[in-house]
């Protein structure tokens, strides 16, 4: 696919930005809490409409009171089959996810008893428990237009050898951001960031490349413009670019997933 394979090649290098180490991570870098969750054979619209009825009152205050910056609920078009759904909350630190589980935590117990029971058995229902994963990512770069609310999310997920997240941020910044953030000012795409694990869970990336956008056309204005970005560069030098990125990563362990966005708040 000529969409895979320009992505694979030109955005790969900004892939490498999120190699590394937390210790070494400054401030100011927002936190994002993901959960993967999997919905049962022909529930996916149940577990929407609960977390339309149960989480988007409590997550739009939260962006209301300006706790969060943005939360979702997105369904995976193409990725990995153990993954149908994802909830995501960013913040600007840890505090704000502290807020945040407090705001679910005194929802909870202020609920009546059949309305406890209810979310839960409408959460149930509708996923499989045991399938259900969480992470956190710290965001090594992180750009958007305000007001804008997207409507597809992709992910590609890297694992990176040790030792190379320096230069790869290095040569991030040279080549990818300049890119994206032309496609940013035009409105091609209205986010896209590079994030690193917090919280190791033993899943095995080291980093991930995401970006937002509302159209499926979008995608290929996207390539165009990393080709065009290519083509202002004589052929060894992306040659050598490419030679750089295969010697980094772990080429065997990457995946993508694209995913529709159903629910969305955020300023």
């Amino acid at each position: 696919m000529r969409l895979r394979s320009v992505l694979v090649v030109c955005v790969a290098i900004g892939m490498l930005a999120a190699a590394i180490p937390v210790v070494a991570q400054g401030a100011g870098e927002p936190i994002t809490w993901l959960w993967h969750v999997t919905a049962r054979p022909g529930k996916w619209m149940d577990l929407e409409k609960a977390a339309e009825k149960y989480d988007k009152p409590v997550f739009d205050k939260l962006v209301a009171d300006g706790v969060i910056t943005s939360w979702g609920l997105a369904y995976q078009l193409a990725g990995p089959a153990d993954r149908s759904y994802m909830y995501w909350v960013a913040g600007n630190d840890w505090a704000a996810m502290g807020k945040m589980w407090k705001a679910f935590e005194d929802n909870y117990k202020a609920m009546k008893e059949a309305d406890r029971k209810a979310s839960m058995d409408a959460f149930l229902g509708a996923t499989v428990p045991e399938k259900e994963s969480s992470s956190v990512v710290r965001q090594v770069v992180f750009k958007g237009t305000p007001g804008v609310k997207p409507v597809y999310l992709w992910q590609m997920i890297h694992k990176v050898k040790p030792g190379h997240g320096r230069a790869a941020t290095a040569m991030f910044k040279e080549y990818d951001v300049p890119v994206l953030d032309k496609l940013l000012a035009a409105g091609t795409i209205c986010a896209y960031g590079a994030s690193v694990p917090e919280v190791l869970t033993g899943s095995g990336w080291t980093h991930s490349f995401w970006v937002m956008f509302t159209d499926m056309a979008q995608l290929d204005a996207i390539t165009k413009a990393y080709m065009e970005d290519f083509a202002t560069r004589s052929e060894s030098v992306n040659e050598a670019m490419m030679a750089n990125w295969i010697a980094m990563n772990d080429m065997d362990a990457r995946w993508d997933s694209l995913m529709q966005i159903e629910l969305f708040g955020g300023k």
